[in-house]
């Protein structure tokens, strides 16, 4: 029953991740927006990342032993700069310094689970080159910054980013969708840091909480340190 819960999520994560794909590539075709994103470029990948559980299941039934300890290493310190962090503006403002890049992205800046990579990632486009997915904006001179933010489309990106919207808000409700099948399942919803949330499924005791309903896993989060609202999120309904 447990490993059923857990490939059924995960089988669930992948078709809905195929079916943003294709809802992407019809709003491509259509949209008439240049979009920068491609092999090596990378920056974005310093970014945190929150995805669903399901969608964490797929992405570690994917990896080698090698990638598994570099998610180990990420985890040390994500968890670390989560008790620094007070507030969940902290986390995310600090979170590029503190943690460093994606523990999937290999050594040419390429995403190593791109098939199973989670739907946020999916659709995080970039309308302006690459270099300025590595920018932080808050530390530009205010000059420059202003000319950047009067750059923009307001109409196709999700202000005040150069991400287009779009795809954003196709996944934002295809991972609505997961998190209702999850509940269906389990009786409660996960949603949380990416690398964590696939560093916590190889845990000790994650099959029984995941299918010991959230009296269960609660306590199972708050063994492993890690119950800060902007680590992991759970939904019960």
């Amino acid at each position: 029953m447990t490993t059923g819960m857990g490939d059924a999520l995960a089988g669930l994560a992948r078709q809905r991740q195929a079916e943003l794909d294709s809802a992407i590539a019809a709003w491509r075709a259509g949209a008439g927006v240049r979009l920068w994103c491609g092999p090596g470029c990378g920056n974005c990948c310093s970014l945190a990342v929150n995805t669903t559980l399901p969608e964490a299941l797929a992405i570690a039934d994917s990896l080698t032993d090698g990638q598994r300890q570099q998610v180990t290493v990420a985890v040390a310190r994500i968890t670390a700069h989560a008790r620094e962090s007070t507030d969940v503006r902290g986390f995310l403002a600090g979170y590029r310094r503190a943690v460093g890049s994606c523990p999937f992205l290999d050594a040419e800046a390429n995403c190593s689970i791109y098939p199973v990579r989670p739907l946020a990632c999916r659709a995080l486009l970039a309308t302006r080159p690459p270099d300025w997915c590595g920018v932080n904006l808050a530390e530009l001179p205010e000059l420059e910054r202003d000319s950047f933010l009067a750059s923009l489309d307001r109409s196709v990106v999700a202000f005040p980013t150069h991400y287009a919207a779009a795809p954003q808000e196709l996944a934002a409700n295809f991972e609505r969708g997961l998190l209702f099948a999850m509940i269906r399942f389990a009786g409660f919803g996960v949603t949380g840091n990416l690398p964590l949330l696939v560093w916590l499924t190889g845990q000790d005791g994650f099959a029984e909480a995941l299918t010991g309903g959230p009296a269960a896993f609660l306590p199972f989060l708050a063994a492993h340190q890690i119950h800060q609202p902007f680590l992991v999120q759970v939904e019960i309904p």
